[in-house]
């Protein structure tokens, strides 16, 4: 996986944020980056589908740690 802690960290947030609010372009600029540095293939996804692509990878962000913590 290539989001550093801090990252992963940052794209909870933004998709916590998107959830209730409207992101501002330089919020949709860094939660389109690091999306992207983790699936390239989705650079020119709609910020919806960005979202949805955001929520499975901290999820998979999630599982992966709690697997190695046991």
């Amino acid at each position: 996986m290539n989001l550093t802690p801090q990252e992963t960290e940052r794209l909870e947030y933004l998709l916590g944020k998107s959830k209730f609010s409207s992101l501002t372009r330089k919020e949709e600029s860094e939660l389109r980056y690091l999306i992207t540095k983790e699936q390239p293939s989705a650079r020119d996804s709609s910020i919806e589908e960005l979202i949805k692509l955001g929520l499975v990878l901290v999820g998979l962000y999630f599982l992966a740690k709690t697997i190695s913590e046991k």
